[in-house]
């Protein structure tokens, strides 16, 4: 199988990594600038360098475009007509509605399935590449239909089920929409945040200088490059335009209630609670398992150690609750109900109570 990754930055340099280690079988292709091809050569990452592009591309298995949105629309563009039907092109782009109507502008000749993997980290480039990056990940996958089914099952998911992510299918609307609130608006509202206070700070009003953790946590993303958010504010627009003016409001009812709040917070907790404990929409959900454990040293590595005894591999684990003393609750989470109920019986037989979460 020949893969092509365009764009060996954090995500396409993490992709390459994580396919090396987990499909041996498959020939990574590689297409960046000339220094970045040398130094994933180098790291061992990709077996060769598209040399001429687009057609270097042409008997390609899968492409994945893991660059900015505006050179993913580009290059979608000079392989129409290289490349054909059974070649799947997917991106890891952060908007699909744009893409979506350009492949079908252009009468795509290529199969095009957007991708957006819900992962990253503090650092870009290739050297901050890590083979974990996408293990637990949800991977959003838009626009599989029953014309490009069968190719998405038969070359697509199987490699992203190889590097541990989990794939969700989403509609490519409902995703923009959904991603205008949960991701481009915190962060604008974390850009204007700190700018506020950076308009504040002086010597007399040491804002930055008593910013606790909570200011920095809800803050950290306003250092990310405006490079990369220029595309995606820009093919999103009308989303984020929507959500913002739904945000300004309740801010302006917030400022009218400001001695009666309680039931604003009341109802964000409750909110807040129905974050999804399930994995509905995934199509390899994982199976958590609960075990309460006693408050001794070495618990972890006991729970870890008996599981990989057997061969069981945790694909997640989070420590749910915890008293001094007194012990806590684990949450580890399972590829299937079999592995998850081999747990299950493993644990307990080493004195855990464990049993499956409903």
């Amino acid at each position: 199988m020949k893969i092509v990754i365009s764009g060996l930055g954090l995500m396409g340099g993490s992709l390459a990594m994580a396919l090396r280690q987990n499909r041996p079988d498959v020939r990574i292709y590689g297409y960046d600038l000339a220094p970045v091809l040398t130094e994933a050569r180098q790291m061992g990452l990709i077996d060769q360098s598209i040399e001429h592009w687009p057609a270097g591309c042409a008997d390609a298995d899968v492409i994945f475009l893991c660059t900015p949105l505006k050179t993913i629309s580009r290059q979608i563009k000079e392989l129409n007509g290289v490349i054909k039907k059974d070649t799947v092109v997917t991106d890891t782009g952060s908007t699909k509605t744009e893409l979506v109507r350009l492949v079908q502008t252009i009468d795509f000749s290529g199969t095009y399935i957007g991708g957006h993997p819900m992962t990253g980290a503090e650092k870009s480039g290739l050297k901050a590449s890590n083979p974990l990056l996408y293990e637990n990940a949800i991977y959003i996958l838009t626009n599989i239909n029953e014309y490009n089914k069968t190719l998405a099952e038969g070359k697509l998911l199987p490699l992203l089920e190889s590097i541990k992510a989990r794939a969700l299918l989403l509609d490519a609307v409902a995703h923009d929409r959904i991603m205008a609130a949960i991701s481009h608006l915190p962060q604008i509202i974390a850009v204007a945040l700190v700018n506020l206070i950076g308009q504040k700070e002086n010597e007399q009003l040491p804002y930055f200088e008593l910013a606790a953790g909570g200011f920095r946590d809800l803050t950290r993303i306003a250092s990310s490059p405006f490079d990369i958010w220029s595309d995606i504010i820009d093919s999103n627009k009308e989303n984020i335009a929507e959500v913002l003016k739904d945000f300004i409001a309740i801010l302006e009812q917030s400022d009218l209630n400001l001695d009666n709040l309680e039931k604003d917070f009341e109802r964000a907790n409750s909110y807040r609670e129905r974050l999804p404990k399930k994995n509905k929409g995934f199509l390899s959900p994982l199976v958590d398992v609960l075990v309460y454990v006693t408050d001794q040293v070495g618990v972890i590595s006991k729970i870890s150690n008996a599981l990989a005894d057997k061969d069981i591999d945790i694909r997640d684990i989070e420590l749910l609750k915890i008293r001094e003393k007194e012990g806590g609750v684990f949450r580890l989470s399972f590829s299937n109900v079999k592995e998850a109920q081999t747990a299950v019986n493993v644990l307990n037989s080493v004195n855990f109570r464990a049993y499956i979460r409903e």
